[in-house]
């Protein structure tokens, strides 16, 4: 039995995926920075923007997983271990984040909103890192 190195999928097989990921990468900084804002003005308007930010952001990374999903199943790319990983962590934050931001007034952003809010920033950047190292295998 010869061993054969796997051939990597070009990205732009399928450009969808980074259609979709832009989104949540987006929405989810402007969440912190919306976050700081409330916390820096007490203006109950960047509390909404959060929440609405977290939404959008929330809707378009699961339909971000959805498509790596299908693409997976498709055998346009392989699963990688740590951006996997690092994937589901996020939508897991953000989505617990979306949880705590569902809370009225202060109590729903400071100090928890804004400490998962800068996990998931954090994360989705460990996650862009992993993704860039393993280009066109996602």
């Amino acid at each position: 039995m010869s061993w054969q190195p796997a051939t990597p999928v070009p990205a732009v097989r399928s450009p969808m995926i980074s259609l979709l990921g832009s989104f949540p990468i987006a929405c989810f900084s402007l969440t912190l920075a919306a976050d700081i804002a409330y916390w820096q003005t007490e203006n109950l308007m960047w509390l909404n923007f959060s929440a609405w930010l977290l939404a959008v952001g929330l809707l378009f990374a699961s339909l971000a997983a959805i498509w790596w999903l299908l693409g997976l199943l498709l055998g346009w790319w392989r699963a990688r271990g740590w951006t996997v990983v690092l994937g589901a962590l996020v939508l897991i934050v953000a989505f617990l984040n979306n949880l705590v931001h569902a809370g009225d007034g202060w109590t729903a952003v400071v100090p928890l909103g804004i400490s998962l809010s800068l996990l998931t920033v954090l994360l989705m950047s460990a996650l862009g890192f992993s993704a860039a190292s393993n280009r066109g295998q996602i």
